[in-house]
Formats: structure tokens, sequence, C-alpha cells
């Protein structure tokens, strides 16, 4: 199988304690950091590598100094079955800083956004060609390269997750509807609003696409067809980095069911490769580094 990820990349910096410190100690404590490439197409491309599958990465950085680290370490990765284009927009990457709460149960993430837009990628569409899939998250600023995608033939992946959209279920709708025209599978996030997700998940099958996922997080994930629907838990692991668990997820589902898994299988080997991704520490798979410690 080969599978396209197209998208924004960014720097991921983790906060790691070194020890489990008590309340007084934390303002003290020193930390290790740990870096890597975030974003979609990295995590796509991280889990299709580890399933043997070829790869194609068409990622978009700013020429910033979080752009030249990015751009570096794919470089260092970059795995024998994977092609990777890589384009300069606008002037800042984004950056993600995650860092343990005072609880330790819970991870805080700060964002400082890009300012560019992954749109100019509708020009290299035709870089796809001869993929089974490409791979796409469908946010708003992306529209002309899915329709570019689109117009290539190639089926494609798309996921409607985006944050603002997981607690405003209309505004779902109103996003999706237009969108599923050369969609195979179609990926949610039920997290803020389950039962309205889980609708539209299957009025999009309805409308021709071949299969949707719906992820939970905590509370697992769901897949439906024209025929059948199924619910699996997630598996119980502590949760280190949740960030790229459902692209993780995504990939590894695509893989068991193009070659052949029923859709319920499929998402048991996705759950599982989501749990090993989350449990990981940052820069234990893909593109990324472990570095000392901070103070």
């Amino acid at each position: 199988m080969k599978i396209a990820a197209y998208g924004e990349l960014s720097l991921h910096i983790s906060v790691v304690p070194a020890h489990e410190p008590t309340s007084a100690e934390r303002q003290f404590l020193l930390r290790g950091l740990d870096m890597e490439v975030g974003g979609s197409p990295h995590y796509v491309a991280a889990q299709a590598s580890a399933e043997g599958d070829s790869v194609l990465l068409v990622g978009t950085v700013a020429p910033d100094p979080a752009g030249r680290w990015v751009r570096d370490a794919l470089t260092r990765w970059q795995p024998p079955a994977a092609s990777i284009q890589l384009f300069d927009v606008g002037t800042r990457s984004t950056r993600l800083i995650l860092a343990p709460d005072d609880s330790g149960d819970d991870i805080d993430i700060l964002a400082d956004p890009a300012n560019g837009s992954v749109d100019v990628l509708a020009h290299r569409a035709a870089l796809s060609d001869g993929a089974d899939y490409a791979h796409l998250s469908c946010f708003p600023g992306t529209e002309r390269l899915r329709d570019a995608l689109v117009d290539s033939g190639i089926p494609l992946i798309a996921d409607f997750g985006f944050l603002p959209w997981r607690r405003d279920p209309a505004a779902l709708a109103r996003a999706v509807a237009p969108q599923l025209m050369g969609v195979a599978v179609a990926v949610f996030n039920g997290s803020g609003a389950a039962k309205e997700t889980v609708r539209l998940a299957r009025e999009a099958v309805s409308s021709g696409v071949r299969v949707s996922l719906v992820t939970f997080g905590k509370d697992g994930a769901l897949v439906c067809d024209a025929r059948t629907t199924h619910h699996l838990p997630a598996r119980g692991v502590r949760v280190v980095n949740p960030v790229g668990a459902g692209d993780t997820l995504t990939t590894a589902f695509v893989h068991a069911w193009h070659h052949g898994a029923s859709p319920d299988e499929a998402l048991d080997h996705g759950q599982a490769a989501a749990a090993r991704h989350v449990s990981r520490r940052p820069a234990g798979g893909g593109a990324g580094v472990r570095t000392g410690s901070a103070g």
C-alpha cells in the first residue's frame, strides 16, 4: 500500500519530569525535553512506515528556526520507503509545548500557530500519482488542496476532527456535507458531541463514503460501513502524549482494512497502534530527538 500524506508540519516540545516530584519540588526540578516533528502528515507517515507501507509526505513549514529543525529532523529520519517533499509557507511554524500539569494526571498543551496556508499545496496534488490513498485534515483553509486531490482521482482519507467543530455538530455538518465527494474513509472526533457525530459518520457512509471512523479518546473508537457498526474500548495504557493518536489509529486501520481485514478487525489493529503511540515518550518513533535536562 502507498499513502500520500499532505498538510502542515510543526515542532512539538515535551517537558518530561526527571522523577515523580512532590508539589514543593516542582518549581526547582530539572526536566528533560523531548522534541519531535508534529502534524498529521508526519504521524501518518511514521505509522505507515512502521506498517511497511510506502509513504509520500508533502508538508509545509516556515523558513524559521522551528521549520529548519523540522526539515533537519525529517532528513535524518527518512525511512527507505518514504519520499518527503517540504515547502516553505509563511514566516512562522507551529509550535506545541506539552507538559504534565500539577496533578501529573493530565497534559497541558500550549500552541503557537503558524501563519501560512497548506492550500498552496494544491499545485502539488500530482505528486500523489500512484498512491492508493491521500490523507488530509480537511480543516478550514484546505479546500483548494482537497479539491485538487479529489480531482486527481486518488481515494481520500478525510479527517474532520477540527477542534472547534467537536462541540458544534451543526457547524461540523455544514462543513462535512460538501466535502464527501471522493472520500473513501471519513474520520471524526466524537469527544465533544458523541451522539451527533456518530449520526454524521453514518450519514457520510450513506452518501457514498466507504467507511467512517469516530474516535472518542479514552472512550475508544467506532467504525461503521454500509452494513455494520462496531465500537471498541480504548486499550488500558498510561497516556504519556496523546498528540497524533487519531492519525496513528487511522493509518493503522487503513493499512489493515486495505489488506482485507474486516472493519472491526482493522479497528482493533488501529486501537493497538494508538495505544502504543500514546504510551511512548515523544521522539520514540518517527522524526525527533531526546535531549538532556533543562531548568
